[in-house]
């Protein structure tokens, strides 16, 4: 309990409000600073929430539209998480306490365009994630008849989950976390690895514990 003060207090501390995007982007990839990596990351996905807001509203749909990114069970717990904080005051990162904990987890998820097709739910896909403490840092989308849909943090930040672990409820759904072993096959299989490396060569990937473990596997 203790431990989790101490780093909401440090992450505090920091005012990151006014800083650009590329001067985040680069204190993630840099920094060794554990308590500002925290600050940073929660700032850059406060962000990416207020910009897939912004978004949603302004082209008049809800998550329900044919680019959802995340089960909607997912983004309805979010919305309610949030609401529940703007009343009780903002998020503290919990990521120094976490110890950067790494969580995967598998749920069901039909698109709603697949929905009128195939009103019986034969055909149903499934979301894959991998959380490096808070943030996601990979996911993975699995759909019949259709190409595995692959996303890496840094590089496909705009398509993928912008909630933190906590907000999504994944952890308190039952049967959704899956073992480490489990992700990383289907991942390995979908091709995976190689786009990892390819995001990593080209510095699009931001620096994760996937992106440490397969680099370490490089040399």
């Amino acid at each position: 309990m203790q431990a989790s003060k101490a780093a909401a207090v440090g992450v505090k501390k920091y005012e990151l409000s006014k800083w650009k995007y590329a001067e985040l982007r680069d204190a993630i990839n840099t920094s060794c600073d554990i308590e500002l990596l925290a600050a940073c990351r929660e700032e850059f996905h406060r962000r990416l929430k207020v910009y897939h807001a912004w978004k949603s509203k302004n082209k008049k749909r809800n998550t329900e539209g044919p680019d959802q990114r995340v089960p909607k069970s997912i983004t309805d717990y979010g919305r309610a998480k949030s609401a529940k904080a703007a009343r009780g005051g903002t998020f503290s990162s919990r990521e120094v306490a976490m110890n950067r904990q790494q969580r995967y987890f598998r749920i069901p998820f039909i698109r709603p365009g697949d929905q009128y097709k195939d009103p019986q739910g034969k055909k149903k896909g499934w979301w894959y994630a991998h959380f490096d403490g808070p943030w996601i840092a990979r996911q993975m989308e699995l759909h019949p008849e259709k190409q595995p849909i692959l996303l890496v943090a840094g590089k496909d930040d705009m398509e993928m989950c912008e909630l933190s672990l906590e907000e999504t409820g994944l952890p308190r759904k039952r049967g959704a976390e899956i073992l480490p072993r489990q992700f990383e096959e289907i991942w390995e299989r979908c091709g995976g690895v190689q786009y990892l490396r390819s995001a990593i060569e080209s510095k699009q990937a931001r620096p994760t514990y996937a992106t440490a473990m397969l680099q370490s596997m490089l040399k």
